[in-house]
């Protein structure tokens, strides 16, 4: 019997071009894939400055970042909108392990935990870089970027002596030249990609071809292209020598001068973005001061101390280019002594580690960074991040084993970082948490938190001046000025905060040592003590060392705040140690740790989905903090021209059956007036409350298919929009509910979400908005 003959297929995968020939062969036979490509979506002309949606914030510090996933509803004001053209922009640089792993697989793989990226809501420019000749964005960054409103470009790189006998051979002729520059042109057009970094690290023989080079690529570009983008690397000078100038001075002037940016080397001072935004002039936003995540040779030292640098940036109004925030994955360690461990994580697996950390980077830099608003209609999104432990359909299992694809991301929330479920510290002031078990009690994070917002009042815009001291039951916040302890109230699970001057803190010490006989003899030793105790919180330290930390804490017990008469038992040195906020003097490492009682508003939820490999579990509230949240899903500017239909889709979890979830609508209408549309989570009796002078206006659902009026708009909604239409009966839970909003000419600011209930959480499977156009006599009703 002749043997069965077995039908294989090749993955289809998105390969970089590593020569010249190989850019002839795709220019004869472009890769297939390229028909899956999609444009890039419109977005508003506006921008929200995330520097102004928590305008009376104060100092930022690794140790107490700002929140911008929930908000105070009774002091919530209308963030103002920035031409997005007079802001600075932000370029991330996507280098992982030089490229071209499970995102370059069209069909993707079997590796739910390989990394993606999320934060899209504030990237203007998504390059993807390798030390390939040509890297070629893959399929599922450009289509999940052009979703986003961000432009994806690709990297041309040389280096050592192959780039110097590539560039040699290029130079050659004009006629050689242009056909390169064309051939780049052909290719990010065959792929619908939106331009190229030019990074030439090698010497280059005749630098003003290159020149005319350059030129003639930015010419084309936008002449083939709408609206590309050329970044220039800082490495060829004007003279063909690499020499890197780590900003943008006469030796590298005419570069920028030629392309839409330009890329500055890292190992960057203060002076040289100083001297760099003289030499840019007006063109300030074209200027991207590089940021390495990784932190080599870098400012401040990158890492979970990225924002040191980044500072100094915005301080500048330059625009930013973060090299390789994918550190967060690829450094990722599980050695407890490892500084890129997760402290106190022992519940969490490797990939839900990342998520933390990579939240933990995004969240300190989110207060510098400016975010899209996006503006297209119909708008919808199950908010699946490419990957899951499943795949579903309505709510069915359609693949049942764990997958990864990219391209298959949709829109992710825009606004959705908040400090919940971890705590950034040094490592050594992380280990001290731990010790004292802080990081796994609410009377503990609260108490912390409670420290560390003191310490920002205390000395606002000096935080290396303050240093803190934990014990038990209390925490004390040191400045060379005042103390400030931060205890517990007996019973209430409530912080109180007694405040001292420093001075007479230290006369009371003297005086409770002078009325017992049982300290007479502390004489000058123990005053020797305390001043040095004294000096080492005015002091600036690196890290210390475990027998550092050691002397510290003896230190420490000899001057404690806390009555001796109330000690036994126990030595000092068990009961308080010393810790400093970081040192932003050098460049300090800081380390995470995870704390489990408290939880996201948004978190990504891969247990169940409605559309793709997850969905949001709304959490209102958690054991740390018990006030229910109003949570922002989306700044927008979405237009309604005459009426809007939303869709919502939610699930009850086990235990949860009567929470209910409330989208909260800011709307501004046509006369400028502030509204409020609130589509209620739950079926009740009802008519449609039209919209009026009233702020606040109340919708209800529409998902009963014996009703009129739903049976009208779901006709409409198939009719029109069949791709938003989503099917009203579902055999998993999920409830799938539409609204009409009725408010012509009106613009809808932010997409919030509030469940109704204080306590529990609920899924959110999917959210979408479409146009609906009406009948001049419709129209002239509601009128």
């Amino acid at each position: 019997m002749a043997e069965k003959k077995m039908w294989k297929q090749l993955n289809l995968t998105c390969k970089p071009l590593d020569n010249l020939e190989e850019i002839l062969s795709f220019l004869q036979e472009p890769p297939s894939w390229g028909s899956l490509c999609t444009d890039i979506k419109p977005h508003s002309i506006n921008m929200v400055r995330n520097n102004d949606v928590n305008k009376f914030f104060g100092e930022n510090l690794l140790e107490t970042p700002q929140t911008f996933c929930h908000y105070d509803r009774e002091s919530e004001e209308e963030v103002e909108r920035i031409d997005r053209k007079k802001i600075p922009k932000t370029l991330v640089c996507h280098d992982m392990a030089n490229g071209y792993h499970d995102d370059s697989v069209i069909d993707g793989t079997g590796d739910y935990s390989a990394y993606t990226f999320s934060n899209w809501g504030v990237i203007d420019i998504f390059c993807y870089f390798s030390h390939h000749f040509i890297t070629i964005p893959p399929l599922g960054w450009i289509n999940v970027g052009h979703a986003h409103g961000t432009q994806v470009i690709g990297t041309v790189i040389t280096e050592w002596a192959e780039g110097v006998a590539l560039w040699d051979k290029i130079l050659q002729s004009e006629s050689d030249w242009q056909h390169f520059a064309s051939a780049l042109v052909a290719i990010a057009k065959t792929l619908r990609f939106d331009g190229w970094l030019l990074n030439i690290e090698n010497k280059i023989a005749k630098p003003n071809e290159l020149l005319k080079f350059v030129r003639y690529l930015h010419t084309i570009l936008h002449e083939e292209l709408e609206n590309p983008v050329l970044i220039w690397y800082d490495s060829v000078t004007v003279e063909g020598h690499l020499n890197w100038q780590n900003g943008l001075n006469g030796k590298n002037k005419a570069f920028f001068d030629i392309v839409d940016g330009f890329f500055t080397n890292y190992s960057w001072s203060e002076k040289d973005v100083e001297a760099s935004v003289t030499a840019a002039g007006e063109r300030l936003n074209d200027l991207y001061i590089g940021i390495d995540v990784w932190g080599r040779n870098f400012y401040g030292g990158g890492q979970f101390n990225t924002q040191e640098a980044v500072q100094v940036a915005f301080k500048h109004g330059c625009s930013l280019a973060i090299f390789a925030p994918a550190w967060t994955h690829e450094a990722m360690s599980e050695n407890n002594a490892d500084i890129n461990s997760v402290a106190n994580s022992e519940d969490l697996d490797m990939f839900e580690r990342f998520l933390l950390r990579d939240r933990a980077l995004w969240g300190s830099l989110w207060p510098y960074l400016n975010t899209k608003l996006p503006s297209e209609l119909p708008f919808k999104t199950s908010f699946c991040r490419g990957q899951g432990k499943k795949r579903r359909l309505y709510g069915e299992a359609i693949c049942p084993v764990p997958w990864f694809n990219l391209r298959h991301m949709q829109y992710q929330p825009n606004s959705n970082h908040g400090p919940h479920g971890y705590l950034l510290s040094t490592q050594d002031n992380i280990a001290h948490l731990s010790r004292f078990g802080l990081l796994s009690n609410k009377a503990g994070i609260l108490r912390y938190r409670r420290s560390l917002e003191v310490s920002r009042e205390l000395a606002p815009g000096k935080s290396k001046e303050v240093s803190l001291t934990l014990k038990e039951d209390s925490i004390t916040v040191l400045t060379p000025k005042e103390t400030v302890v931060v205890a517990n109230e007996i019973n209430e699970g409530r912080t109180s905060v007694k405040r001292k001057m420093k001075n007479a803190f230290l006369n009371l010490f003297k005086s409770k040592a002078a009325k017992s006989d049982q300290f007479a003899n502390i004489g000058a030793a123990k005053n020797e003590k305390m001043a040095e105790s004294e000096r080492a919180v005015q002091s600036e330290q690196e890290p210390k060392t475990d027998e550092a930390a050691k002397v510290d804490e003896q230190s420490l017990a000899d001057v404690d705040t806390k009555s001796t008469y109330e000690i036994s038992g126990r030595s000092m040195v068990q009961m308080s140690v010393n810790i400093r906020l970081g040192d932003r003097t050098g460049k300090t490492r800081y380390a995470l740790a995870y704390v489990p009682t408290e939880l996201e508003c948004l978190e990504p939820f891969f247990e169940d989905s409605f559309l793709g490999g997850s969905c949001l579990k709304i959490n209102p509230s958690d054991e740390v903090s018990n006030e229910h949240w109003l949570s922002r899903l989306f700044f927008c500017d979405f237009h309604c021209h005459n009426s809007l239909i939303a869709c919502v889709v939610t699930k009850n979890l086990v235990g949860h059956e009567d929470q209910f979830l409330n989208m909260k609508l800011n709307v501004v209408d046509a006369k400028d007036g502030y509204k409020k549309v609130v589509l209620v989570g739950r079926s009740v009796p009802h008519g449609y409350e039209a919209a009026s002078a009233a702020e606040v206006i109340n919708l209800y659902p529409l998902s009963d298919p014996a009703d009129p009026q739903f049976r009208e708009l779901q006709k409409y909604v198939v009719l029109n929009e069949p791709d938003f239409y989503m099917p009203i009966a579902n055999a998993y839970g999920w409830k799938v509910r539409y609204y009409e909003i009725q408010l012509p000419g009106a613009r809808v600011t932010s997409i919030n979400c509030q469940t109704g209930l204080d306590e529990g959480p609920i899924l959110l499977g999917h959210f979408g908005l479409c146009a609906r156009t009406m009948s001049q006599a419709d129209l002239q009703v509601l009128t």
